[in-house]
C-alpha cells in the first residue's frame, strides 16, 4: 500500500468534486459522470439529490454541496486553521483489490492514528486505473472546534501507517516511503493539487434530502 503526502487546502467542495466526478484528459472535471464510490463516512450525514444532467441511468448523486457545507461549518469553529481540508490518498499494487470492509478498517485506523476520530470525514474508492485506490477528505477541526489533526512529519508517518496496515490486513508491500524516495519523485514530476479545483456553479436539481446517517461502528477494528 502506498500513501501520498497529505494535501491541505481550504475547499471541501473542490476536493470532494475531484474525488467524485470523472476527469477529462485535460484534468478538468466531467460533472455528468461519476467515478467515485462512497466508501466511508464519519460524523457526516449523506444527502442524495436528483440531477438530470447526469449521463447515467440513475439520475441521483450525492449532494456534495450540502456535505461540504456541513464540513465547512465544523471547520469554521476554529478560524485559526486556514487550511482545514486534509486530502489523503492510498493506493494498492496492480492486481490487488482489497474488499470494501478492509478499506473501511483502514479509514478507521487512519482517523485514529492521525487524531481525527471526532472529525467529519468521507472516503471515495476509485477503480479507474490499473491500481485501485481511495481518497480520504477530512476536516482537521473536530466537532468541538479543536485542531486535532496530527500533521508533523507527515511523509514519514504515512509511510509507517502503510507498513502497519500491510501487516495487519495481509496486503502486498508497497514501495518504501523514505525521504530519499520522496526527493527523487519530486525531481521527476510535480504534484497535482486536487484541493485547488474550483467548485462548479451549483446545478439546477430536484433535491431530496434523505438524511441517511451510516453506522460508522458497524465494523470493528
Amino acid at each position: 500500500m502506498i500513501g501520498k503526502v497529505a494535501r491541505f487546502g481550504s475547499s471541501f467542495l473542490g476536493a470532494m468534486q475531484y474525488c467524485y466526478y470523472e476527469t477529462r484528459a485535460n484534468h478538468s472535471l466531467n460533472r455528468t459522470r461519476i467515478r467515485g464510490e462512497l466508501l466511508f463516512v464519519q460524523h457526516l450525514s449523506i444527502t442524495v439529490i436528483t440531477d438530470p444532467k447526469l449521463r447515467t441511468e440513475d439520475k441521483t448523486r450525492l449532494g456534495l454541496e450540502l456535505m461540504a457545507e456541513a464540513m465547512q461549518t465544523v471547520a469554521s469553529l476554529n478560524d485559526r486553521v486556514r487550511k482545514p481540508v486534509w486530502h489523503q490518498s492510498f493506493s494498492f499494487p496492480p492486481g490487488e483489490s482489497p474488499p470494501a470492509d478492509v478499506m473501511i478498517r483502514i479509514c478507521q485506523s487512519f482517523a485514529r492514528t492521525f487524531g481525527m476520530e471526532n472529525n467529519p470525514m468521507v472516503a471515495f474508492r476509485h477503480r479507474d486505473r490499473e491500481h485501485e485506490h481511495f481518497h480520504i477528505i477530512a476536516s482537521r477541526v473536530d466537532m468541538e472546534g479543536k485542531n486535532t489533526a496530527l500533521t508533523s512529519f507527515n511523509y514519514r508517518e504515512v509511510g509507517r501507517f502503510c507498513r502497519s496496515m500491510e501487516e495487519r490486513h495481509g496486503l502486498l508491500p508497497g514501495v518504501p516511503m523514505t525521504l530519499e524516495s520522496r526527493k527523487q519523485k519530486d525531481r521527476i514530476q510535480k504534484d497535482n493539487t486536487p484541493d485547488m479545483v474550483k467548485p462548479d456553479v451549483l446545478p439546477t436539481v430536484v433535491s431530496t434530502n434523505v438524511g441517511l446517517k451510516p453506522n460508522r461502528n458497524r465494523i470493528s477494528v
